[in-house]
Parts: structure tokens; C-alpha cells; sequence
């Protein structure tokens, strides 16, 4: 089994579960709601992706920002996920050069093989 990098919000009851059922391989783990990520922790995270594509269009930051239909630079998300963390999509897993977004028990499953 892989060792992953988990990225939470230990408010968040989706990520609690995904933090359960990941335990035993969890390697290095931020809890951003009690340690915010800077622009340039987010940068190396997605480096190489579209931090656009883990902005959460359900969040309700995201409906009361104005931000449905709006078209952001890459600066302008990870601006936004600076200044509004619940902007980000939770949990996310990275093994090795896989990035996983959101609790998908069969996806981290592939994942960590």
C-alpha cells in the first residue's frame, strides 16, 4: 500500500470518514481548517493541475461569492481558495501523481495499490 498526502477540513463529516477509512496509510495530512494553506502551499499542491477543477460549485461560499458562471483565471482561484477555504473541493487525497477529490471509497481504493 501507498502512503498518500491527505489535505481536510477536520469540520467537514465527509472527510472525517475519509480520514477513517484511509487511516493506516495516511502519510503526511494538513487539516486546512485549523492551518489555512497560502497561495503557495495551494500551488504546489495542484501543481501541474487546474485549480479550477477543485473549486466546490455546491459550496455555499461559492452561490453566495457570485461565482456560478463566472470565468476565473488560475491567480483568481487560488486567490479565492486563500481567501475562502470551504471553496476548496474536500478531502483531497495525492498518491503519488494521482489527485483525488472528495470521499470515493473505490477510487482511493485504486489509488493506494
Amino acid at each position: 500500500m501507498k502512503r498518500i498526502r491527505f489535505v481536510w477540513k477536520s469540520t467537514c463529516t465527509t472527510c472525517r470518514d475519509a480520514r477513517s477509512f484511509l487511516r493506516k496509510d495516511l502519510g503526511a495530512e494538513r487539516d486546512y481548517a485549523r492551518v489555512p494553506l497560502s497561495a503557495a502551499e495551494l500551488k504546489d499542491l495542484f501543481a501541474g493541475r487546474d485549480p479550477r477543477d477543485f473549486l466546490n460549485p455546491r459550496s455555499p461560499a461559492f452561490k453566495a461569492m457570485g461565482l456560478p458562471g463566472k470565468s476565473l483565471t488560475v491567480e483568481q482561484a487560488f486567490a479565492l481558495m486563500v481567501k475562502e477555504p470551504n471553496l476548496i473541493k474536500r478531502p483531497i487525497v495525492v498518491a503519488d501523481k494521482q489527485m483525488i477529490a472528495g470521499f470515493d471509497r473505490e477510487r482511493l481504493r485504486a489509488a493506494l495499490k
